[in-house]
This record gives structure tokens, sequence and C-alpha cells, in this order.
């Protein structure tokens, strides 16, 4: 009997690219195999040098990525990053089918800030319908850049099947995962420049990027510490974690300095965090989050599920 087909995922990070293989099993999507690279940023300053580099970068360990899981030619499901997209959430009145593509496609040329023909641009129903509201996300990519995108993943023997939105593609991820859930869940994607912050309960989805990631962490440790990003890095990934309220201090003093550091840190991302709370039941009806999921690069910080919890008083898990 033949093997079931594999599906190859990559996830486009702008600090990590990651590459999955999965298989459908007795009608359930297995993860075998995964691998992850973290992309070379400048030592000095945390930044990527230029975008044709990182696109390089990008190809270079992509390859040795495939080589190491035995990939060659293969269809791929890809994610860019959603700092990459405008994405805009509309609201439409319940519509039969037939008209839904034409206002959907009139909303998007009054929302994408750019000239239409200049963007590739797609919309997912994510709730309503039979005489509801109707929400929709829209979102766009300037062309060149993911042309450009395309090109470098391509040139490793990937053939392009669908190409996603990270945020919208971790909101499919929850939808699979978690079907019983009633109330808010609030996804909180720490990723290396940013955290992406994603509200979803039933009929109804919001999400907005905040500019405070891992790299952010990093940086305050530069600071701090009057060192190189290249040796914070180290130092966050070797002595992080996040100091809780109350808790002893370290015996040794610059991790106290870390922690600190990266709680402080932490503490703006809360602030931000609590802003878009607010915004989401002001302005988009939305309820009180009745719980909160971690996932990201930076979420794995040590004590980090414990600050949350101090924080919000909320029940806080990993999303799996």
């Amino acid at each position: 009997m033949a093997a079931p087909p594999r599906l190859i995922s990559l996830n486009i990070g702008s600090q990590t690219i990651g590459l999955a293989e999965f298989r459908i099993v007795h009608g359930r999507l297995v993860l075998l195999n995964y691998r992850f690279h973290e992309t070379p940023l400048d030592p000095e300053t945390g930044q990527r040098r230029d975008a044709h580099a990182a696109l390089h970068e990008t190809a270079v360990s992509l390859r040795e990525m495939m080589r190491e899981m035995h990939i060659h030619a293969a269809p791929v499901n890809y994610a860019v990053p959603a700092q990459s997209v405008f994405a805009r959430f509309v609201k439409l009145p319940g519509l039969e089918v037939e008209k839904i593509e034409r206002i959907i496609s009139f909303e998007a040329q009054q929302n994408v800030p750019f000239p239409i023909d200049q963007v590739i641009w797609d919309y997912q129903l994510v709730g309503g319908g039979m005489g509801e509201q109707i929400q929709v996300v829209i979102a766009a990519i300037k062309r060149d850049l993911l042309d450009e995108i395309n090109s470098a993943v391509e040139e490793t023997g990937l053939r392009t099947s669908i190409v996603g939105v990270a945020s919208m593609a971790l909101y499919n991820a929850f939808c699979y995962n978690y079907t019983d859930l009633n109330g808010c869940s609030m996804l909180v994607d720490i990723g290396a420049r940013t955290t992406n912050v994603l509200f979803i309960e039933s009929g109804r989805i919001f999400s907005r990027s905040v500019p405070l990631g891992g790299s952010t962490i990093t940086a305050a440790i530069a600071r701090e510490f009057n060192e190189s990003f290249a040796a914070a890095e180290a130092r966050r990934k070797r002595d992080g974690f996040v100091a809780l309220g109350g808790a002893a201090e370290p015996a040794d003093a610059d991790i106290g300095r870390v922690s600190k550091t990266v709680r402080s840190t932490l503490t703006r991302l809360h602030a931000e965090l609590m802003r878009s709370i607010t915004h989401y039941r002001a302005q988009q009806q939305g309820t009180r989050p009745a719980r909160i999921f971690l996932c990201g690069g930076a979420a794995g910080i040590p004590n980090m599920r414990e600050f949350f919890h101090e924080k919000f008083e909320l029940p806080i898990e990993f999303l799996a």
C-alpha cells in the first residue's frame, strides 16, 4: 500500500525559518519531522542587513533543512510574516454567496493602501452567514515583495502550492486543534521582532501586531550591559528568565540584572496587550478573553507563563 502523500509547510519568520513534514494518517494530520534554522543578524545592531541578503540567507537555510529532512522537489505551503502583509477586518451584511466576492473585491479596492494592480490579495471568511453579518479578513502583499520571496523558495526546488499569512495560519491551526472552547481566546505569538495578538471567539476574529519581541528583549540587555547584540543574545539564551514579583534574587547579580531587564520589556508588552484588549472590546464588540495561549520563539523564555498568569490572572497555556 502506497504511503500517504507528504504535506510540506514552511514558516518564513523575521529571524527563524521553520520547515515541517506532515502526513494524513487515519484521517488525522500527523507531524513527522521538522527543523528550525535561525537566520544571521548583524551582530552589532540585531537587524537583517538588507532584503536581498535576507532572502539569499533564507534560501541557503532552506536548502540545508531540506537536505537534513530528505526533501527534494515537492509542493510546499508557506506562510509569510504578518508584518509583510496589510490585513483589514471587514464586516458585511448577510449576503447570497454569489454577491460576496463582488462586494469583497470592492472592499479590497477601498481598504488596501496601494494600487490594487501592485498587490496580490485574497480573503478568508471567518464567521457569520445565514442572514448574520459576515466577517472577512482581507490580506494584501506587495506583488514585487511576494515575487522575491517566492523566487527564494522555488530556487531550492520546492514548488509553491499555497501562500498564507503567519497570523491566519495560526488562526487555522487553533481552529483545527481546539474545537470545544467557549468564550474568547487570546493568542499571543511572541516572535523575534513583533508580537502578533489574535482574539478568537465564535464568529469573530481580530488581530494586531505589536512591535515588541525577542529582539527587543535582547536589545534591552545589550544596553544594560553595554555590549553587542550578539553578546546580549548569547547572554539571554544562557541566563535569561523572567523575574517574578516577590521571588528571591538570584545569587549571581548579573543573572538578576538580566531577569529584571526581561521583565521590564515584558511589562511594556503587557501594557500593549491590555490596550489591544480594550480596543477589541470597544471597537470590535468582543468579549473579555477567558484564556490566553502563548506561542512563538520568545514564548519559551523561562517563567513566561507564570509572568502572564501574574499579570492577567487568567488560565495560561502554550498553544499545542
